[in-house]
């Protein structure tokens, strides 16, 4: 059976008329009595008692009336489906994020993505640097969301955000009544940093801003958390270098000073070009539209 025929006989079932029946589908009556005689050949059942002045359902066809109505619904519906998920309006997206950091940008633009569409479906995996561009690159996810430069040099790259990062101080430290801040300045202070086991980037990050002030970081700790690198600058460890977004979950036990003179660090959507996921572009369009005036 296919839509045609199931269309036909859902038709006549309702008319009981070949001929008001043929006209309504605008065909003629002979095309609608083979489409007929057809199915109740297929179904190996009596479908229509007919004689010269009516027609009537059999029990059977009754029933059969009643499959051919969700038939049609659902092939509607398979169609309709089909252009949606060609169109990248329907579908799932594999997202990477990176496990060590709280970006705000990046929680905006998943969730307005969600609003907006919300027959794709979104799994999002928190997993280091290292591992989301092994699984973009091997197919595993469609898109990866990763801050900092290493290792994200890739063909398909979109700079989505970009922030001028923080010194990190105790209260009580001599610098922390400071407005601003040089990475010259903090040239004989130790440093808390993230382990780049957990944190490539925000370990090599320290290691960039450092190199480019003339000076190698006396690094005397290092931790596998951001609210453990916190606590370790906090307790007097020594000083770090982290995001303004971050502070928040610091409860004013330490002073966040900006740092002049340091690239901005750079948040990445990266994807395969070569992907054939119609929802890879949908994305891409959410993305582009929720750049903020600072993004490339």
């Amino acid at each position: 059976m296919n839509s045609f025929q199931a269309e036909c006989f859902l038709a006549l079932s309702k008319s009981l008329n070949f001929t008001q029946t043929a006209e309504e589908l605008y065909i003629s009556q002979p095309t609608l009595s083979r489409n007929i005689a057809a199915l109740e050949q297929e179904v190996g059942v009596q479908l229509l008692v007919r004689n010269s002045k009516s027609v009537e359902l059999t029990a059977a066809g009754k029933r059969f009336a009643e499959g051919c109505s969700v038939f049609i619904e659902r092939y509607n519906w398979a169609i309709e489906e089909t252009r949606l998920a060609q169109e990248g309006v329907l579908g799932s997206l594999r997202i990477g994020i990176q496990q060590d950091a709280f970006e705000p940008f990046t929680v905006d633009l998943i969730n307005r993505f969600r609003r907006e569409h919300p027959k794709i479906q979104l799994k999002i995996s928190p997993m280091s640097l290292s591992d989301l561009v092994r699984r973009l690159n091997s197919g595993r996810l469609d898109f990866v969301i990763a801050a900092g430069e290493t290792n994200l040099q890739h063909p398909g790259r979109l700079l989505l955000s970009e922030r001028n990062d923080c010194a990190v101080l105790p209260k009580d430290h001599p610098l922390a009544n400071r407005g601003s801040l040089r990475m010259e300045d903090l040239r004989k202070e130790s440093f808390v940093c993230m382990s780049p086991i957990v944190s490539a980037s925000g370990h090599y990050q320290l290691l960039h801003y450092a190199k480019e002030a003339g000076f190698s970081p006396n690094i005397v700790a290092m931790a596998n958390s951001v609210p453990a690198m916190m606590m370790l600058i906090a307790c007097g460890v020594g000083i770090g270098v982290l995001y303004k977004d971050l502070a928040v979950y610091a409860y004013d036990r330490l002073t966040f000073i900006p740092l002049e003179g340091i690239e901005t660090f750079k948040q990445y959507l990266l994807w395969d070009e070569d992907s054939e996921n119609p929802a890879i572009q949908t994305f891409l369009r959410c993305a582009h539209g929720g750049l903020s005036p600072h993004s490339a």
